[in-house]
């Protein structure tokens, strides 16, 4: 019988809905709160929470609910069940479980992780959905990520379902790998498949908006620890292409991976020869805000060069002007970008002497945020939404979270660190725009 306290399946086989059965119990016990969610069809329900691909007999509305370690054992010997109805079921539930803590650890223990990729092409689409959900949840664990990456084909497999499945499943097992590259360590696993970064970049351009999405963030992820394969596959060239996306999701993540090529100096070079800095200029007035942040973020690596700096030189009225003034918004993340653009064109001297002519008082007035009002996330805090300080989960979607300063480690944000980096950084902008070589 489904359970709708439990979210989960109490019984191994159910001849009929068990709604039903729960209705017929709620009316001979005469309640009268009746379940709303026990009527047919369920009341207080979106349509848009309505998934394409869904286990029978199942209310997605309802809470989670852990039912005992005895139960997880089951669902574990479950999961190679010769009922194809009990091994959905048993998948089913486990999704439920593995987003509580102590329930994924002793899941992780008892090498369910195993069992799921022994399932993963499976002949039921559903199946392969949520093996690969439940591969996401568990990737989030450190145990998680090990256990699953010391399965030798686990990323061939997920590149196959991303290569020739179906819009659900691609989108799942998308996850899975934006999951695990996350960590540094799995990167270098994953860079161990031959034709990974081919792969993305192959599908990257002809697929749904969110799948993309997913394609990009990986592709960030593994470019930042090693950019030479991505840069090999013309990585560039795309992500220029992707910067006329009419999504403003689909531009911001390309030009944040631009900036992980743009820190080799091949992708340096690239960048001079395509003028990137004066194509990222049309992107300072966009009306996103990540946008702005992500094309700045682009502009601090390619204006490096000798090259970019006397090319910013030849429209420096309107560059640093749009520049001074995003340093006066009130977000600290893109003030520190601007910033170090600015630095870096301060090694050329017509820039330079501008700046201080034109610039410096404006300059020395740019307000910097207090603690108390910064929460460390690049958005401003509505009420009760569940954004800023986010001590136990890894991430917080659509919401860029500020890194510590050391490490990759995303549990903590040190806000005052961060402010602190910001108001000296100011002050090496002031120093670079006063500086006088010896000739003068």
């Amino acid at each position: 019988m489904f359970c709708p306290y439990k979210n989960s399946y109490l019984q191994l086989v159910v001849a009929m809905n068990p709604r039903v059965i729960n209705k017929a119990v709620d009316e001979a016990m005469q309640v009268k709160n009746l379940d709303l969610h026990t009527e047919q069809p369920a009341a207080q329900r979106l349509e848009s929470m309505q998934p394409s691909l869904f286990a029978p007999h199942v209310d997605i509305t309802r809470a989670q609910l852990g039912f005992g370690r005895i139960g997880l054992r089951l669902l574990n010997r479950d999961l190679h069940s010769t009922d194809p109805l009990k091994q959905l079921q048993a998948l089913h539930s486990l999704l439920d479980q593995v987003q509580i803590s102590e329930n994924a650890m002793f899941l992780i223990d008892l090498n369910v992780v195993y069992r799921l990729v022994d399932i993963m092409f499976h002949s039921d689409a559903v199946v392969r959905e949520k093996v690969c959900l439940n591969l996401s949840h568990l990737a989030s664990y450190y145990q998680g990520r090990l256990r699953i990456l010391s399965k030798p084909d686990i990323v061939d497999n997920l590149m196959t379902l991303i290569l020739k499945d179906r819009k659900e499943i691609r989108y799942a097992a998308a996850y899975t790998l934006r999951s695990l590259s996350r960590d540094r360590c799995a990167c270098a696993t994953m860079m161990e498949n031959r034709e990974i970064v081919e792969n993305l970049l192959k599908v990257i351009r002809n697929d749904h908006t969110g799948i993309v999405i997913l394609y990009l963030k990986i592709l960030e992820n593994l470019a930042e620890w090693n950019p030479v394969r991505a840069l090999k596959a013309n990585a560039f060239q795309i992500m220029m292409k992707l910067f006329e996306n009419s999504d403003p999701r689909i531009v911001s993540i390309a030009m944040d991976c631009m900036s992980q090529l743009c820190r080799h100096h091949i992708g340096q070079i690239l960048a001079d020869e395509n003028d990137l800095t004066f194509v990222l200029m049309s992107h300072l007035t966009s009306p996103s805000i990540d946008i702005i942040i992500s094309a700045v973020g682009v502009m601090a690596w390619s204006t490096l060069t000798t090259r970019s700096k006397w090319r910013a030189k030849e429209r420096c009225l309107e560059l640093t002007n749009l520049l001074v003034i995003l340093c006066d918004s009130n977000k600290p993340i893109l003030q520190l970008r601007c910033m170090q653009v600015l630095i870096n064109l301060c090694d050329c001297p017509d820039i330079r002497n501008h700046l201080e002519r034109y610039r410096l008082k404006h300059i020395s007035n740019v307000y910097i945020r207090t603690h108390e009002q910064w929460d460390g996330t690049s958005v401003t805090r509505n009420y009760e939404e569940e954004t800023g300080h986010n001590y136990r989960t890894m991430c917080i979607e659509g919401v860029e979270t500020v890194k510590n300063d050391y490490g990759d480690n995303e549990l903590v944000i040190n806000v005052h660190s961060y402010l602190q980096t910001v108001t000296d950084l100011k002050q090496q902008l002031i120093k670079a725009i006063l500086w006088k070589s010896y000739k003068d």
